[in-house]
């Protein structure tokens, strides 16, 4: 078997020695020829060039940057790919990894390993071995993370719960009322905090991301001051949750106590919110689901 690697300058990963080691490891057998292009939207002819020559198979490796500019070069680069592959009636695998994928420098290499080497096997298995593939059909196979699994109908429901530090003595009261009463109704959770409620949305977004999670609970005291900021917060936090509610298809719910309510206001109210929002967020997951 000959296999066909190539990969980008532009990376900030070497890809190709990635996909080259795992290859190696578990193949011997196997022939391969690695070239090097400038960027993503050069993939597909060198790899067409590759298939054109005889290879059987090519590894196509590219970062993708985080500006909108590289959005757009990953997509045309995609697109010349497919032609390549049609044209040459012989398979390349994509291999990006874009760089907002990760929200550390780390992550984004874990990513770039799993992701290459599950796809490194592959490649080699859609020649030598297909049949090894159909074996993982329905299985929820994953490259970059961890394999997601069947879906199980039955499945138990899990929460995020976000909390805010700010105003730790209410907020870590609804912190432990939004988890008990989860548990009494037979759901899992999985807690965050952040600093304050302003900083809810950026964790949010990652949370949804998170295809383990069924909803989202925030919990949070937004305490009057002598200015509108409290105001100002808990009207911005609240449009941008129900947007990423909207844009993920996932409930968020509202615990967040404000605006214009006093300290003592929020005390008194902190166990009510915490178990509404919580109630909430089992019973939209329960209607969606129906």
């Amino acid at each position: 078997m000959k296999l066909g690697i190539v990969d980008t300058m532009f990376s900030r990963v070497d890809m190709g020695a990635i996909a080259i080691d795992e290859v190696k490891r578990h193949y011997p057998d196997v022939e391969i020829e690695r070239h090097t292009v400038p960027g993503v939207k050069d993939l597909s002819v060198e790899c067409k060039r590759l298939l054109e020559d005889g290879y059987d198979i090519c590894l196509s490796l590219g970062m993708v940057g985080g500006a909108r500019i590289d959005t757009q070069c990953a997509h045309e680069g995609s697109l010349s790919t497919q032609e390549a592959k049609l044209k040459t009636n012989k398979h390349i695998i994509e291999v990006f990894v874009h760089e907002n994928e990760a929200w550390s420098p780390q992550e984004f290499i874990d990513i770039c390993n799993n992701r290459i080497r599950k796809h490194a096997h592959n490649a080699v298995l859609l020649v030598k071995d297909p049949a090894k593939l159909v074996e993982r059909a329905g299985t929820g196979a994953r490259q970059g993370k961890e394999d997601e699994g069947s879906i199980n109908p039955e499945e138990q429901i899990c929460l995020g719960i976000l909390v805010a530090r700010f105003n730790n003595e209410i907020t870590g009261k609804m912190k432990d009322v939004a988890v008990k009463y989860a548990g009494s109704k037979g759901a899992f959770t999985k807690v965050k905090t952040v600093p304050g409620v302003y900083d809810m949305p950026l964790v949010v977004n990652k949370m949804l991301m998170d295809k383990q999670l069924h909803a989202i609970v925030v919990l949070g005291a937004v305490v009057k001051g002598d200015t509108a900021h409290d105001e100002v917060i808990t009207k911005d936090v609240a449009k941008r949750l129900g947007e990423l509610s909207l844009e993920f298809k996932k409930p968020v719910t509202l615990g967040i106590i404000g605006h214009n309510a006093s300290y003592s206001a929020a005390e008194q109210r902190a166990e009510e919110y915490a178990e509404r929002a919580t109630d909430a967020a089992l019973e939209l997951v329960q209607t969606l689901r129906e």
